[in-house]
């Protein structure tokens, strides 16, 4: 429903624990803090106004009572609002002091904008008088929580018809059931209407962001869909970058179960502003089904009265109203809401690659992944997909290659291990630094499991490094205890690491093509068969004991204290093993390179 979808103030608590009325911290999101949970019957109270319109300073009664022989309430919580906004407007007069008391709600000292009980005495009606603010602000409803007992109330249920601002253009629009589908549909993208998709070429429900305009006349049909459990929203921009956009939200509200569409002015990276007025938009349908958020409404090209009304008198965008005759961008957003209110979206944002010609009919494409997550993208796949891999490989089968060569005075294999995983460590931290920036260092809750699968590599990565500095020395008897740590923590940190690269790739934030997910399938299956074929020459080639070994860690070859790895019972072969490990080498560059083209390109 588009008007007020506000959560009310549930007074289980304020009836009992506040006996003398509701206090002014439930003002802002009017939500019960404890108790049972609120009444889903239809309420037998009604609010009723003495006035269906309201100038600057008028002064209205409002009334309210219990409808035929209901029982009788003790507590209360009335305001006033305008639709989409939790600001109290107004201001409460009592008219008998022994039952009623205004509530100061928001910053303003002595505001006096919402009215509550005094006393826990059953009452059958309560009347109190509202003064309007200086200047118009919209249509109005009021609504009241109701408490009869501790376990009985309702919330948001009890509201007055709006009482109307004749300068704010037509009263908010009915949208359709939640649960029924309103159809939003790429057919028809580039030849009947122009759509913007992603991914490219998706078709709703299965995409994460849609959008399409299809002008007729002097207005235009908007089309929203998105996967969200939240929100997704539409905005009309003369850059590319969030600030001064003209914005439509849909919003799913899960208290009420309503689905609608907002106008609101974007600022910047603060909340966007909404529109009392709605300015010019009306033909308002929306759904959620299934985790998919839809809306259709239908928006006037260049409306300059509304462009007037746009809330002027709090100079949101100075009364603009951006003309659909001009070029502009289209931006999309998405996330969660809280009742209607809609949360910051820091990552779950894109933007078409030019700017949209509201007139045709033409399928714009996005504008890419922003830089800096392709590149958290691209370390992530070096570090994972090939210094780590290259790292495991010359510790597990390469140890007795090069049995009196040393490296910068490490043996070989020991020293390219250690390049190859601090090279892996260092990576990932950059990959992750970058991308927490990119997220203004706040959760990424739209990246699901892929943040929570990151975050784990990234610690599991910093852990075993920090283990290996504190290894003891391989003749002590709880050596053993380190060797399989080391291994175990390594191992499940490239499992995962391989695992949230495969996550990653499906974000809209990314965005690449199918072909990149076979690519990666690709290369987990070349580094699979790498593994048992040397798996195989290995235990071809090793004795028992040879193989014993592999677990152990020794490092330093100058190192006289350290004891030589006993598995010197090997057939040879190793040309062969060195062989295979140039096969692989060459074979992981090649799937890396492709998959880094593809981020690159997207």
């Amino acid at each position: 429903m588009l008007g007020v979808i506000v959560s009310l103030l549930a007074l289980t608590a304020g009836v009992w624990a506040y006996p003398s009325g509701a206090p002014a911290t439930a003002c802002l999101d009017m939500t019960p803090q404890h108790g049972p949970s609120e009444q889903t019957s239809t309420p037998s109270y009604e609010l009723v106004v003495s006035n269906d319109t309201y100038a600057g300073g008028d002064e209205i009664e409002v009334t309210l009572r219990r409808t035929g022989n209901s029982a009788q309430f003790r507590g209360f919580f009335i305001q006033a609002r305008t639709p989409g906004s939790t600001d109290a407007q107004g201001q409460f007069t009592t008219v008998d002091s022994g039952t009623t008391q205004t509530v100061n709600c928001g910053s303003v000292a002595n505001s006096q904008n919402g009215v509550t009980h005094t006393g826990r005495s059953d009452k059958t009606t309560v009347t109190v008088t509202w003064t309007a603010p200086a200047n118009r602000v919209g249509h109005i409803q009021f609504r009241a929580t109701v408490v009869e007992t501790e376990a009985v109330f309702w919330v948001s249920e009890v509201k007055s018809a709006y009482v109307q601002d004749p300068t704010a253009g037509p009263l908010p629009t009915q949208a359709t059931s939640s649960g029924q589908d309103i159809g939003v549909t790429s057919s028809g993208c580039g030849s009947t209407k122009g759509c913007y998709q992603a991914p490219t070429n998706c078709a709703p429900p299965a995409c994460d962001y849609f959008s399409s305009w299809q002008t007729s006349g002097n207005s235009v049909l908007f089309e929203v869909s998105g996967t969200s459990n939240g929100f997704v929203a539409v905005g009309i921009s003369d850059d590319n970058m969030m600030g001064s956009d003209d914005i439509y939200e849909c919003v799913y509200d899960s208290d009420t179960g309503s689905t609608t569409v907002f106008s609101t002015w974007s600022p910047g990276k603060t909340r966007p502003e909404r529109d009392s007025t709605q300015g010019g938009i009306s033909a308002i349908s929306g759904s959620y089904v299934n985790g998919v958020v839809s809306c259709k409404f239908t928006r006037a090209i260049n409306d300059a009265a509304a462009g007037r009304r746009k809330r002027q008198s709090e100079k949101v965008n100075n009364g603009r109203f951006y003309n659909l005759r001009d070029n502009y961008y289209v931006l999309m957003s998405k996330g969660s809401t809280s009742g209607n209110t809609i949360s910051y979206h820091a990552t779950n944002r894109v933007v078409s690659s030019s700017k949209v010609d509201f007139q045709s009919n033409t399928q714009v494409t996005g504008a890419g992944s922003p830089d800096i997550v392709k590149a958290h993208g691209s370390l992530m796949m070096i570090a994972w997909i090939c210094t780590a891999s290259v790292g495991v490989l010359m510790a597990r089968f390469f140890k007795h290659l090069w049995p009196e060569d040393t490296l910068c005075k490490e043996k070989v294999w020991f020293a390219i291990h250690r390049a190859m995983m601090i090279t892996t460590v260092v990576l990932t931290i950059i990959a992750f630094i970058l991308i927490m920036t990119y997220n203004n260092w706040l959760w990424a809750f739209h990246a699901g499991a892929h943040a929570i699968v990151g975050i784990i590599v990234v610690i599991l990565a910093l852990i075993n490094p920090l283990m290996a500095l504190a290894r003891p020395h391989p003749d002590q008897p709880k050596r053993f205890i380190f060797n399989w740590a080391h291994w175990g923590v390594g191992t499940v940190a490239r499992i995962l690491g391989v695992v949230a690269i495969f996550l990653g790739m499906d974000l809209a934030a990314l965005d690449l093509p199918p072909a990149a997910t076979f690519i990666m399938v690709g290369w987990v299956i070349w580094h699979a068969l790498a593994e048992i074929v040397l798996e195989i020459h290995n235990c071809s080639t090793s004795s028992k004991a040879g193989r014993a070994e592999e677990m152990e860690m020794d490092n330093a070859a100058g190192d006289t204290k350290s004891k030589p790895l006993r598995g010197g019972n090997y057939s040879g072969g190793h040309n062969i093993r060195k062989g295979i490990l140039g096969l692989y080498v060459f074979g992981m560059l090649g799937f890396l390179i492709a998959l880094l083209v593809y981020v690159g390109l997207n």
